[in-house]
C-alpha cells in the first residue's frame, strides 16, 4: 500500500517537474519508462505468489478430493487419476513455461505465460510427492519416511536439472536436506540391514557437493549455492564430530583435521571455470566470502576453552579413547579431498597472490587443531615449558587478527557489511570470552561500556568517512 501510494506521488511530482522545466521530456519519458519496469515486476511477484498459494489449494484439494471418494474408487483408479493429474500438470506447466522462451528468441515479446508455467511445475513437484506418499499408503509399501522424502527429492532435483529452474532447484534441495535430518534422528533405530537410501544419506556431504554445486551454476542460482555450502559444511561436521577428538588421543583424529580443512578448502579454491561449457565465474566471489566466514567462525568455536579441557595436562593422564572409524566419513574425504587438490592446483597455475597462501596456513592450523593440545604437552614435557591453554590462545588470537584484517580492508574498499562484521564479530568474541571466564560483575560492566562507545566511535568515524 504504501510503494503504490509512493508511486502515485512520484507520478503527479514527475508531471509538476516537467511543467516547471526542472525535468526535460527526455528525463521525464525515461523515468516513467523505469517507473512502468518496477510496476511490472511488482505485478510478476504478485501474481508469482498468488499463483503458488493457489497451487498450495489444489494440492490440498487433490488430496482432500482423493479422501472424500476413497471408499468408492478402487487404488487402480486412484493411482490412474493420480498420475494423469501430476502427468497434465507437468505437460501443461512445460508448455507455457517455453512458450516465452521462444517467442524471447524470435523477438517477440515475453508474456505472463512464464509465471503461470513455473507455477504450475512447482505444482508438479508438490504433486509428485503427493503421488508417492498416496501410492505407498494404498498398496502398503513400508517404507521409511526418510526414503520418500530421497525420492521426491531426487524427481525434484532431476526436474531442475532438466527444467534449469532455480526455485525447483531450491525447493529439491530442502527437501533432500529435510529427509538428512530426519534420517539422523532415526539412525539409532535403523536396522543393520544397509539399503540404498542409507547409503545415499550417509555420503550426503559429497552427495550436496557433486550433485547440487552444479546444479546451481546450470540454473545460475545465488541462493542454492550459498545454501548448499551450509548444507555441505555442517553435514560434514555432523558425520565427523571433530569436537571430540580435541582433547585426546586416537587412531582416527585425523577425521577431524579433514572435517576443519576441507569446507574453506574447498570453498577458497572454487572456481566455475573448472566446470565444462562455464565461461563466466559466476559464485567464486561468494565461495571465497563463506570460505573467510567459515574460517571465521573455525576460530571462534575452536577458541572455547571447554573444548580444550583434559583431565590432567601430562600424557600420562591421556588415554586413548576407542571410537570406530566412519567407513562413510572416509570415502567421503578421500573423494572430496581430491576435489580440492585439483582446485587448489588449477588455483596455483593463475596468477600468484600472497592470500591464497595467507588463506593456506590458516586452513592448515585449523587443520592441526585435534592434534594441539596433545603436541604441546609433548614439547612441555621434552623443554620443561608450562604454559596452559595454548591452543585456545592461538585460535583467540587468530580470530582476533581475522577481524582485524577484515576491518582494514573494509576501511580500504569503503565496504559496510565486511566493516560491520568484522566488529560485531570482535565484540562478540570479546562479550563472550568475559561470560565464558566469569569476570568480576565490575569488570564486565567496563568491557560492556567500552565496547560500546568502540562500536558507536568506530562506526560514526567509518560511515563519516565513506561519504
Amino acid at each position: 500500500m504504501l510503494l503504490d501510494n509512493f508511486r502515485a506521488k512520484l507520478r503527479n511530482s514527475l508531471q509538476v517537474w516537467r511543467d516547471a522545466g526542472i525535468i526535460n521530456d527526455v528525463q521525464y519519458q525515461q523515468i516513467t519508462q523505469y517507473q512502468a519496469n518496477l510496476e511490472k515486476t511488482v505485478q510478476n511477484r504478485n501474481a508469482k505468489t498468488v499463483i503458488i498459494l493457489a497451487s498450495i489449494l489444489i494440492v490440498t484439494g487433490a488430496i482432500t478430493f482423493i479422501a472424500a471418494i476413497e471408499q468408492v474408487l478402487t487404488r487402480e483408479i486412484k493411482v490412474l487419476l493420480l498420475l494423469s493429474l501430476l502427468a497434465a500438470t507437468n505437460i501443461t506447466g512445460f508448455y507455457l513455461w517455453q512458450q516465452p522462451i521462444k517467442a524471447q528468441l524470435e523477438g517477440k515479446p515475453v508474456f505472463r505465460k512464464y509465471i503461470l508455467g513455473k507455477s504450475l511445475l512447482i505444482l508438479s513437484a508438490l504433486l509428485l510427492g503427493v503421488n508417492l506418499s498416496v501410492i505407498a499408503q494404498l498398496f502398503h509399501i513400508n517404507q521409511a519416511n526418510y526414503e520418500l522424502l530421497l525420492m521426491w527429492g531426487a524427481g525434484v532435483t532431476l526436474m531442475a536439472y532438466s527444467y534449469e529452474e532455480q526455485t525447483l532447484a531450491i525447493f529439491g534441495l530442502v527437501i533432500v536436506l529435510v529427509c538428512y535430518l530426519i534420517f539422523s534422528n532415526e539412525l539409532p533405530y535403523v536396522d543393520n540391514d544397509i539399503s540404498w537410501t542409507v547409503i545415499i544419506l550417509q555420503h550426503m556431504p559429497l552427495l550436496l557437493w557433486v550433485v547440487f554445486v552444479p546444479l546451481s551454476i546450470w540454473c545460475k542460482s545465488r541462493t542454492c549455492f550459498i545454501l548448499t555450502a551450509i548444507a555441505f559444511t555442517l553435514t560434514l561436521l555432523f558425520n565427523i564430530k571433530p569436537l571430540q577428538y580435541l582433547n585426546v588421543t586416537n587412531n582416527f583424529s585425523w577425521l577431524a583435521a579433514f572435517a576443519f580443512i576441507l569446507p574453506p578448502a574447498l570453498l577458497w579454491s572454487y572456481d566455475d571455470l573448472l566446470f565444462p561449457k562455464v565461461s563466466k565465474r559466476y559464485f567464486q566471489r561468494v565461495a571465497r566470502n563463506l570460505a573467510l566466514a567459515c574460517l571465521c567462525i573455525f576460530f571462534y568455536i575452536l577458541g572455547f576453552n571447554y573444548h580444550w579441557q583434559a583431565p590432567d595436562l601430562t600424557l600420562s593422564y591421556i588415554k586413548p579413547v576407542n571410537v570406530s572409524l566412519n567407513n562413510a566419513a572416509s570415502i567421503d574425504i578421500a573423494f572430496l579431498s581430491v576435489i580440492a587438490v585439483t582446485q587448489w592446483l588449477f588455483l596455483i597455475q593463475q596468477k600468484f597472490r600472497w592470500k591464497n597462501l595467507v588463506i593456506l596456513s590458516w586452513i592448515v592450523i585449523c587443520g592441526l587443531a585435534p592434534f594441539l593440545n596433545y603436541l604441546w604437552i609433548y614439547l612441555g614435557n621434552y623443554l620443561y615449558i608450562d604454559v596452559p591453554d595454548v591452543p585456545v590462545i592461538l585460535f583467540n588470537a587468530m580470530n582476533i587478527l581475522f577481524c582485524l584484517l577484515l576491518i582494514r580492508h573494509a576501511m580500504q574498499k569503503r565496504e559496510r557489511k565486511e566493516f560491520w562484521g568484522g566488529v560485531l564479530m570482535l565484540t562478540l568474541l570479546v562479550l563472550t570470552r568475559m561470560y565464558e571466564y566469569q569476570t568480576d560483575l565490575l569488570f564486565g560492566s567496563l568491557v560492556l561500556t567500552f565496547c560500546g562507545l568502540a562500536v558507536i566511535g568506530t562506526g560514526t568515524w567509518f560511515e563519516s568517512k565513506i561519504r
